[in-house]
């Protein structure tokens, strides 16, 4: 059983390969061994030391539209990350699938966490289309984080209506350190609509308030610099929306290969 589910995952993981080659992205194509202990970016070279400092982020994304809100710890804000059509496209693909909201890996629905969510698997859109526009998202995620786009969890659409929010919480979850995914080191998040008042994303500790404006994304880290080791200043809350609605995308960044193990249940 070992066997065959081995190689289901490695015929998956060649279909993959074969499309994102399909659609020209060759900066794509990764090679990581999901147990290494140090991180590689997309051409499998080892992440420099000074990865997910403020050093880092201001080389990194030069020419980017992007601003440095925080230095230490690193919270990155990118201007026009998608497009409207983009923001748009993924409502559509996303918006028929919405549950509630829930909490950590055993999945509980929470009053701590009200909006609705709809996980969205890029390799199982059927729209070339869509697919192709959801895959150039991902790989320009795992270019500008520098960590590989197997290490990236399916997307998470998020649908905040008035009143509904977040409270104050963490990202990384512990029992993912001792699995082959590791935790998640890192968090992006892309605003795919304008709201009229609240649904910020606040960082407590820092005093750092992001606003949602349409195609803008925010980066920051979960663990400190190449560690497994929780940065406890990125708690952050999903502000109560006071006026309008708010939908954005959150995608998890883990220090290690997310989609083989996901494939054969070893994520959690």
């Amino acid at each position: 059983a070992a066997a065959t589910a081995t190689a289901a995952s490695r015929m998956a993981g060649s279909r993959l390969l074969l499309r994102l080659l399909t659609v020209g992205l060759v900066a794509a194509v990764i090679a990581v061994d999901a147990r290494s202990l140090e991180y590689t970016d997309l051409l499998g070279k080892p992440v420099p030391p000074e990865f997910g400092t403020a050093e880092w982020a201001l080389s990194h994304v030069v020419g980017r539209n992007a601003t440095l809100l925080s230095a230490d710890p690193v919270l990155l804000m990118l201007e026009n990350f998608l497009s409207k059509e983009e923001c748009e496209a993924i409502i559509r693909i996303g918006k028929g699938g919405m549950q509630r909201s829930t909490g950590g890996l055993e999945r509980s629905i929470t009053t701590s966490r009200t909006s609705s969510t709809n996980w969205v698997n890029s390799e199982l859109i059927e729209d070339p289309d869509d697919q192709r526009m959801l895959l150039l998202i991902e790989a320009k995620i795992a270019e500008i984080s520098n960590l590989p786009l197997y290490n990236q969890e399916q997307y998470q659409l998020l649908r905040y209506e008035i009143g509904q929010y977040y409270l104050e919480h963490h990202d990384y979850l512990i029992e993912q350190v001792k699995m082959p995914c590791g935790p998640r080191v890192a968090t992006f998040y892309m605003y795919l609509t304008d709201v009229e008042e609240g649904g910020g994303t606040y960082f407590p500790v820092i005093n750092k308030r992001v606003l949602p404006k349409q195609g803008r994304a925010v980066l920051w880290f979960n663990t400190r610099n190449n560690s497994m080791e929780m940065e406890p200043r990125t708690r952050h809350t999903a502000e109560p929306v006071i006026k309008g609605e708010k939908w954005g995308i959150n995608k998890w960044i883990h220090s290690y290969d997310f989609v083989t193990p996901w494939r054969v249940g070893q994520t959690g």
